[in-house]
Formats: structure tokens, sequence, C-alpha cells
């Protein structure tokens, strides 16, 4: 049986023995008691040794009364009090309760099982206590302080810097590309990877400095006494090294990179949280740098996150507002010169600020979670438009519809898309989905399940911007995909650099061997376009062959269903 430490601080000599007869008569052996007769000695012994609850009286010869319960909490936070007192008085009860104690007793009052049993509640309610404080300021996940803590930390920070004239430090960071991460491996392992993250944090900072989570990826640290920028910058450095080493999460090696944004307490503000605003635009200035990277808060900052809020405003009101268009570029056969498909690309007019590129918005509407909506809408109008030119006699051609990263890693995303295009009234073949390297490497395994359905249903798959990412041939194996399309940046120079040509060529050679279709996106030139059809090259779209026009406009194509007389191809001369 463990015995119960007490530290009884009692004044009164027969009050102390018959509490040492009390509890030895109900509970022999189970309490060892250390006694103090003044508030000091209590204190000096809470300072050396530790005790699972405390009684005491009040009114103690060098104590006030209730005070002297913050008194000893201001010693130990964590040990429970018992009070006990000649006054029966429920209303000083409820005071005491009130200032921290866990029980109120009075002297000569109840046996000594009444007493056990106060103690032994004390100690339970104290230990609830604890674990209710601990739930409302600690993060459960990484045991580092919450938002709810990180606040008040960071309050006091202040107050301090003011005290001492010195400045504080302080830093958000922002995991890159965490979501990839979780939605690759899973929500188990991003969980993992927190934790680790938290302790490599833990690792660089200073003692005194607090570490917050306050949500999803995003951490914070306060750094206080800071003398100089340079204070910052070390710890950061520290903070950037340390992330450099891999992370072992389910015998998978992961690599992932910080973001850090940093604001100083009182240069760039005086309120706490426009401090905290200031980091976060940071931040965001260093991911737009090429993440990896830590970034100081300038005004500059909040100017560019103002305009981009305003922008994600006004892309929320386009969604209702019907405010997107779309454009289609034609597909030809290169040797038959046959019209075979059209692209779906995205244009906003947006009411004052005429026709936005979707390089500006596309990023903000992935960065903001819209683009699901967005994509939907393109899927339904593209499909919609497609089989509205068969219902008017043209000839069938397949709508080659880009989407977005995000988007494919969706659950039940093939189910969903293949719904969409049923309710066009169009046959799936005529389909044909975009989807970027890096979409399909993030999670290989369920990217091919994913494909696979896609397939089976009979929508084309084309890997779009091949060549700058992984091209490896070992993948393109095991995909279930049709086509290959050639990035434009490397069709763009194919007559002047011999590295672009002979990589285009190689791309073309490993589709054929694989038996996969391939096209080449960008074509300007004849001469392009004349190398891309000596090479075998299936399909070109480009300025050369079409730009891309509305649907009204792009009937004219489908009444010539051919390119234009004035471009013939060398070969077929």
């Amino acid at each position: 049986m463990s015995k119960v430490n007490i530290l009884l601080i009692e004044d009164n000599e027969a009050d102390v023995h018959r509490l040492n007869e009390l509890l030895n008569a109900a509970r022999e052996g189970k309490y060892e008691i250390t006694t103090t007769v003044t508030l000091k000695g209590g204190l000096a012994q809470l300072a050396d040794n530790k005790f699972d609850v405390v009684i005491t009286e009040l009114n103690l010869p060098d104590a006030d009364g209730i005070n002297t319960i913050t008194d000893i909490q201001e010693q130990d936070k964590s040990v429970p009090i018992v009070v006990l007192s000649v006054q029966d008085s429920e209303e000083l009860a409820l005071q005491v309760v009130q200032q921290g104690a866990q029980d109120y007793l009075v002297k000569g009052q109840g046996d000594g099982l009444l007493i056990c049993r106060a103690i032994e509640y004390a100690i339970e309610r104290k230990r609830n206590e604890q674990g209710l404080s601990y739930l409302a300021n600690y993060d459960s996940l990484t045991g580092l302080a919450n938002r709810l803590l990180f606040r008040e930390r960071l309050d006091r920070a202040l107050i301090r810097a003011d005290r001492n004239k010195t400045l504080v430090a302080l830093l958000v960071i922002d995991l890159d590309r965490f979501k990839n991460i979780n939605d690759t491996l899973g929500h188990d392992a991003g969980d993992q990877l927190l934790i680790e993250v938290a302790g490599r944090l833990e690792q660089c900072t200073r003692e005194g400095d607090t570490i917050a989570r306050l949500g999803g990826d995003e951490f914070t640290i306060i750094m206080e006494d800071v003398k100089a920028f340079e204070d910052a910058v070390k710890i950061v450095d520290k903070v950037l090294n340390r992330m450099k080493n891999s992370f072992d999460l389910f015998s998978r090696e992961i690599y992932v990179s910080p973001s850090v944004g940093i604001s100083m307490y009182p240069l760039d503000d005086t309120d706490a949280g426009h401090l905290l605003k200031n980091a976060d635009s940071a931040m965001y200035s260093a991911k737009e740098s090429g993440r990896n990277c830590y970034r100081f808060y300038t005004a500059d900052m909040n100017k560019k996150l103002l305009l981009n809020l305003n922008m994600e405003a006004k892309l929320r009101r386009a969604i209702d507002g019907h405010e997107f268009v779309l454009n289609y570029q034609p597909k030809f056969d290169i040797n038959t010169q046959e019209l075979l498909g059209a692209e779906a690309l995205i244009r906003w007019h947006c009411p004052g600020d005429g026709v936005i590129s979707p390089a500006v918005f596309i990023p903000l509407a992935e960065e903001s979670g819209l683009i699901g909506v967005i994509t939907d809408w393109v899927i339904n109008e593209a499909c919609r438009q497609n089989s509205a030119w068969q219902q008017a006699g043209y000839a069938p051609i397949r709508m080659a519809i880009n989407i977005s990263p995000r988007q494919f890693g969706q659950e039940n995303i093939a189910r969903r898309i293949f719904n969409q295009i049923i309710c066009s009234d169009l046959a799936p073949k005529y389909v044909e989905l975009e989807i970027t390297e890096g979409a399909l490497m993030d999670d290989v395994e369920r990217s091919n399940e994913i494909l696979r359905e896609l397939k089976g249903r009979g929508i084309h798959i084309s890997i779009d911007d091949f060549g700058t990412g992984y091209s490896s041939l070992s993948y393109l194996k095991k995909f279930h995909i049709n086509t290959l399309k050639i990035d434009q940046s490397f069709v763009r120079d194919i007559m002047e650099d011999a590295d672009d040509a002979a990589i285009v060529s190689a791309i073309i050679a490993m589709a054929k061997s694989l038996r996969l279709n391939v096209i080449a996106e960008g074509v300007e030139t004849p001469e392009q376009l004349n190398y891309l059809a000596a090479k075998g090259c299936n399909e070109a779209q480009g300025y050369l062959l079409g730009k891309p026009v509305t649907a009204k406009e792009f009937t004219k194509i489908f009444d010539n269903n051919v390119v234009s007389p004035t471009i013939k191809l060398a070969h077929s001369a």
C-alpha cells in the first residue's frame, strides 16, 4: 500500500495530535505526516519536498487568512489543499474553494474516515482540475501550447518586453505541402509527422521560449528577451537545418520543409493580434519566395495579402455570379490535319477588372479551397457544350478537361466525374482528362486505382505537361493512360535548342514504345509542326493551328474540319 504524504501546517499542538490519531485509527499506516507550525516553514517544505496534499489552518502566526491558499499555490500550484478551520461558516468555505482549495473541514466535526475521504477527494479533484486545465491550454496531439495559451503567453511577453526594454520575436511556421502527405499516406502519418516536427522545434529553441501549435500544420515560437534581429535568425536557421533531415513515417522516408514568417515587437506593431497577422503575412511571402526559407515582415506584405483577400472575395462572387466562361482550343491530327478534339480553357470576366488570367486565379482557387467547385463547373459546362455540338450535327470530337491536383485527390473523384459526364448526355469516350505528373505521383498506388476506374468507364486519360516532372518509364508502364502531352516549354525551342529537340524526340519514342498517343502543345510555327510530324507525333495544338475561341466561334472550325489550308506539312506536299 503506497503512503500518502501529507504536509500539515498547524500551530495548535492539540489539533496536530488529534488529527494524527484520527487518521491512524481510520487508515493505520496509510499516511506519512510532516508538520510545520508556520506558513513560512510549510512553504520551505514545499520547496524541498513533494507532497500529495497540504492540510492547513488559515489563522497561522505568519499568515493572512484566506491568502494562505494563494501563498501555497504560488510555491506549488500542483498540490491539493484542504483547509482545516475552527470556523463553521458556509460563506468562508465557499470563498476557500473559489480561491483554489479542494475542500474545507471544520475542526471537531467528523471522524477519521470523513477526513480520509476528504483527503482522497481533494487529491482526485486536483487531478481532474489539472487534466481539464491541460486540455484547455495544450494541444492534445503534440503537447505544445495551444492557441489559447499561446495568446496568453504572447500578451505577457509583450508586457515584460515593455518593462525590460527588449524585443519580442514572433515566428509563424507552416509546413510546405503538408496536405500532400496527409492525402498520400493518411492522417495517422500526418499526425505522427506533426508530433516529430514539434519535437524538432523544441530542440531548436531556447529555455523560456514558447512553442505553440495553432492548428493544422501551423506552429509559432514566441522569443522573449531579444536584443537584435540576429537572435531570431539564429533560431530560424536551426529550424531550417533540423528540418532538412528526413522523417521516418511508417517505414517511409519523408521530407518536409518549413516556411517561416517573423514579426518583431514593438517594431512591426504593438498589438498582439496585429503582430500575429504580420508574422503570418511574412510566412506567406516565404512560401511565394520558393518555400523552405524565412522572411521578416515588411509593410508591403499586408498590402499584398489584402489584395489576395480581395481577389478571393471576388472569386467567390464569380462562382455565384456566373462570371466564368470557357474557350476551346482545337486539336488536330498531324498526318491527316483533321479536327480531333478541343481543350476547354476557363476564362474569368471580372466586372471592373476585365479578363483575369487563369495563371492568377487558379493558384488562389487551389489555396482557398474553391478549386473543386470551379472544376466541377468546367466539367459540366465542357461536357454540356460537346453534347450540344453533337446534337447540332457536328462530327463527334473529344473534349479535354484539366483536373487540378487537389481535385484529383478528392474522395470518390472517379465516380463524381463519371456522373457529371453522364448527366450531360455525353458518352464518356468523348471526354479526355488532363492530369499533371505531380498529381499522379503524390500517391502512385491510389492514383492508379483512380485512373483504372476512369479508363474502365471509357474516359481517356492524358498526362499534361509531360517532361517537366518525373518522366519515368517505370511509372508510365504502371499507369492506365492513353496520351502523353509534351509541354510547350520543350516545343517552343525545338528548332533552336538541341537539348529540347532531343527531349521531344525521346518522349515521342517512349510513347510509341508503350503504344501511347502523343500530342504536342504550343505549336506556333510550320517548322515546329513539320519537325513533330517527322518524329511521329500524333496530334498538335497551338496558335499556329488555332487559338482558344468561344463555343460559337469554334463552330467555324467544325465547318472547315481541317487546319487552315495555308499550313502544309512538308512531308505531305
